[in-house]
């Protein structure tokens, strides 16, 4: 008869554990040995797989509890005045929106699976003499769009000629002269 070792969580695991142990310790202080377990439990309903989603996880998890009970103080304590009570109440709603865009987050991260594996075509899936023929006809068919979209090419400009648009300006300018041949 096989037994198996108890769960050993790795130290991140731990920590996170710790983190969220007081949350959890609030209405069953005595069961300390039943509250890792429903800790994990409540993260892997998160349907968390790595680290990251785990933290956005226990982050849901903190801020949803800290903002319950940060508006249980608020409505609980008689004595507060309205001013402290409005804090409260927008503290709560800060660790609320912290919860949503956590849970946005992780949903996020749970929504980028990797596409399923597809059978991989054949890369080379036509005979030779087919392709060339299909890259000729492809080749032809973007030469006469190049054709048809670029204009006219305007006749080499000389180099010794000046720029008409600016023979107006400057009449009394000479043209540019040649460059002499270096003795």
């Amino acid at each position: 008869m096989a037994t198996t070792t108890p769960y050993q969580p790795n130290p991140f695991v731990k920590h996170l554990l710790l983190s969220l142990l007081p949350y959890f310790t609030v209405l069953k202080p005595d069961e300390a040995e039943i509250i890792p377990a429903d800790i994990v439990e409540t993260l892997s309903a998160y349907g968390a797989r790595t680290r990251a989603e785990m933290l956005h996880a226990a982050l849901i998890v903190a801020f949803g509890f800290s903002a319950l009970d940060t508006l249980a103080q608020a409505k609980a304590d008689p004595e507060l005045s309205p001013t402290l009570r409005l804090r409260y109440r927008t503290c709560a709603n800060a660790l609320n929106r912290a919860a949503q865009q956590n849970g946005h987050a992780l949903t996020r991260r749970l929504s980028c699976d990797p596409p399923a594996t597809h059978p991989v075509e054949p890369a080379d899936d036509m005979p030779a003499a087919q392709a060339q023929d299909a890259l000729r006809q492809a080749r032809a068919k973007i030469d006469s769009y190049r054709n048809r979209l670029t204009p006219a090419r305007p006749s080499a400009v000389q180099p010794n000629r000046r720029d008409s648009t600016l023979a107006h300006l400057f009449p009394t300018m000479p043209g540019p002269e040649p460059l002499a041949a270096a003795p």
